[in-house]
């Protein structure tokens, strides 16, 4: 029995010499999904230019440390407050990551699956879909983060009859319902990571009359940051600097940190409180039975899981690596297109 065979492929499978690639571009890092080698980059979202913007000196890792040497170079981020796109920059950018992972030969072009945020129009999802394919996709489709967010947290999204996802991401927090392979409903804030940094930033400048120093407030929510009161006091010294310019160390407590952030944690609670409000009483049963999962870099905050449970009286998790769920559901959705294909854009 011979096996059919394509012009020129010998046998071969040239679809197996295809990659397939998952895109999360957010706000503060870029994660790269490829499907049989797992996330393989993890990097801030970022170009450095030269002064008049006209010449791309560096993307990611690198971007970063140029710009970290001072000098004239401009600092861009195709992501702007989780959901403004500058396209142009998100296109050379694009291009970089799939030269990166592709090599410069491109014979076999890959398929690219890009997360969007969900209050993304349709005119901007074409732009956007343009741009992948420009830098160099053979096939480009966009998923909505919370669904990607969902399938990388392992859950089934075809057959489940009802869950949240909230996905904390650095510039934004978009709470979905998801039931049966749809968003049945959905709200995004500009609220995210930076907006728990801007808070602690101008809560301890408050206090200390001294102005942190660039991502101590990061360090600070990360070190002994809590949603939840803390158990036990505990401190941070970190850098400071006075009216003058003088850099001096302060001395922070957790406490200090829990209590600035309590504001924005508000609002993110506010947000899922008006996703279940949208629901029937049947399925907000369902979403009371299988609970809440939190996605992005911001679930990595303690406490926020207790916190937003105490809130809004339904069960919620952290999901495993959560940082790294839209990158990986973004690629693992170019498997199964069927499960997602009513809320799919694409070009080929």
């Amino acid at each position: 029995m011979s096996v059919p065979t394509s012009p020129g492929s010998s046998g071969i499978d040239l679809g197996m010499l295809t990659k397939k690639i998952g895109i999360d571009l957010g706000t503060s890092t870029v994660l790269v999904y490829v499907k049989g080698e797992g996330v393989i980059l993890n990097e801030p979202a970022l170009m450095a230019t030269d002064e008049k913007g006209a010449r791309v000196l560096a993307v990611g890792r690198a971007a970063s440390e140029l710009l970290g040497r001072g000098g004239k170079a401009r600092a861009i981020r195709p992501v702007r407050n989780g959901d403004g796109v500058d396209y142009d920059a998100a296109g050379v950018m694009l291009q970089h990551l799939i030269g990166r992972i592709v090599g410069r030969q491109r014979i076999f072009r890959p398929d690219v699956m890009l997360s969007v945020a969900p209050m993304v129009t349709g005119v901007e999802r074409r732009t956007v879909l343009e741009a992948t394919m420009q830098a160099g996709a053979k096939t480009a489709y966009l998923i909505d983060k919370p669904m990607a967010a969902a399938i990388g947290a392992r859950i089934s999204v075809a057959t489940t009859d009802g869950i949240l996802v909230v996905n904390l991401g650095a510039g934004s927090t978009e709470v979905a319902a998801i039931a049966h392979g749809e968003m049945l409903a959905i709200d995004s804030i500009r609220i995210g990571g930076a907006s728990l940094d801007q808070a602690i930033e101008s809560a301890v400048g408050e206090a200390h009359a001294r102005r942190l120093e660039a991502g101590e407030a990061e360090r600070i929510k990360l070190a002994i940051g809590s949603a939840t009161l803390p158990a036990s006091e505990s401190w941070l010294e970190v850098a400071a600097m006075d009216a003058q310019g003088n850099s001096l160390p302060i001395r922070v407590s957790s406490t200090e940190a829990h209590q600035a952030i309590q504001e924005p944690l508000a609002i993110i609670a506010s947000s899922l409180e008006r996703v279940l409000a949208q629901l029937p009483e049947a399925r907000r049963l369902s979403l009371s039975r299988n609970g809440t999962v939190l996605t992005g870099g911001g679930a990595q905050l303690r406490g926020i899981a207790e916190y937003l449970t105490a809130r809004v009286a339904i069960p919620v998790r952290v999901a495993r690596d959560p940082q790294s769920c839209v990158a990986v559901g973004t690629g693992m959705a170019l498997d199964n297109l069927q499960v997602i294909r009513r809320g799919q854009h694409y070009i080929t």
